[in-house]
């Protein structure tokens, strides 16, 4: 976790822990209150279109997909972080990764690692936000998930792109090494 805190403040990491705790927490203390049949799925227009039993395992199945999702970019970000070498995470050429500086890799190693931080950052909480919005369908307080959920979709799909677009620039642009930002 050391090694992290060189490309993003760790505190961060509470915070998304947090929600991870409360994506368990919040369905399970409502689980008494659920009726017979929970909302398991929902369409593209957020409205359920399946649903299950009421089961612990039909509870918790978005709390454990997020669970999972957290510590494997967790552990992934924590892995690229210890790599010595950062030209060993770059997919790139032979011939190109020789045109790489260290510093430029480097360089590459803190855009992925802050990149990810960010995704992890909107996965955890469109999924937190799905488990709460799926307990409350259950609960009857809500119809659906609402334009939140295509907000979050809307978001990764826009990060990811930037991303990508930005990491071809750094590895494949010609000249000096890219300029550090704090």
């Amino acid at each position: 976790m050391r090694r992290l805190a060189r490309y993003y403040p760790l505190w961060l990491e509470l915070v998304l822990t947090y929600l991870v705790f409360v994506s368990f927490w919040y369905p399970v203390t409502h689980y008494a209150e659920m009726p017979p049949r929970i909302p398991t799925h929902f369409g593209a227009s957020g409205q359920p279109d399946a649903w299950a039993d009421k089961s612990w395992a039909a509870v918790l199945t978005v709390p454990l997909i997020l669970a999972a999702v957290y510590a494997g970019l967790t552990g992934l970000a924590g892995y690229m972080a210890a790599v010595k070498d950062p030209k060993r995470l770059i997919n790139a050429s032979p011939k190109q990764l020789e045109k790489i500086t260290p510093e430029r890799a480097e360089a590459i190693r803190r855009t992925v690692i802050r990149f990810l931080m960010g995704e992890k950052s909107l996965l955890v909480a469109m999924l937190s936000y799905l488990s709460y919005a799926e307990t409350m369908t259950a609960l009857g307080r809500w119809n659906g998930l609402g334009w939140l959920m295509w907000l979050f979709v809307a978001a990764l799909l826009g990060s990811s792109t930037f991303l990508t677009v930005h990491l071809l620039g750094q590895v494949y642009s010609a000249g000096s090494p890219t300029r550090r930002r704090t």
